[in-house]
């Protein structure tokens, strides 16, 4: 590789990094793109020469190979679910997923711990919702009376539908 090469992928690299962080925000992911990228052009321009927009050129290969990346992870994470399911119903017949459904438990737990809930608020829903507990049972484990503990979790329901807290697994988030 020649030294003109060398500097102008050093140049852009900042560029195209820039750019695809920007269209899919996920910034590890477009690292690995457009370190490919750059394994790319250092061979093809070695051999065949520079393109007539290097910055373009990288663009669109880095940009192609985040595409694959993205494809890859989540046909990855599909066939975990798939397996994970294969393996609960095969392990657990009685608690079989139905074809085409989940299991929502991990989403009604995670909504049951919202952070607009305190501590006991979270505690008592999720033994109510996930746990399957009665109201009596959960206020008797506090040492309460039930009437006091069916308006803590009713308290608890509407603190969530005022955070506007929705039933759904939390996505990814770049940190």
């Amino acid at each position: 590789m020649t030294r003109e090469i060398e500097d102008l992928l050093r140049a852009e690299a900042p560029q195209v990094l820039g750019a695809l962080v920007r269209r899919f925000g996920r910034f590890d992911t477009a690292e690995d793109a457009v370190q490919e990228a750059l394994l790319a052009a250092a061979g093809t321009w070695t051999a065949e020469g520079l393109p007539d927009n290097p910055r373009s050129w990288l663009i669109r290969v880095a940009y192609r190979r985040m595409v694959d990346l993205l494809r890859s992870d989540q046909a990855r994470r599909r066939r975990e679910l798939e397996t994970g399911t294969a393996e609960l119903a095969m392990s657990e017949p009685a608690r079989a997923a139905q074809p085409g459904r989940t299991d929502d438990s991990l989403t009604l737990l995670l909504l049951c711990c919202h952070p607009a809930l305190g501590h006991t608020s979270q505690v008592a829903l999720t033994l109510r919702a996930v746990g399957g507990l009665t109201t009596a049972e959960i206020a008797h484990a506090y040492g309460t009376g039930e009437a006091t503990m069916g308006t803590r979790i009713s308290r608890a329901k509407q603190r969530l539908a005022a955070a506007g807290a929705r039933f759904a697994l939390p996505t990814a988030t770049a940190g």
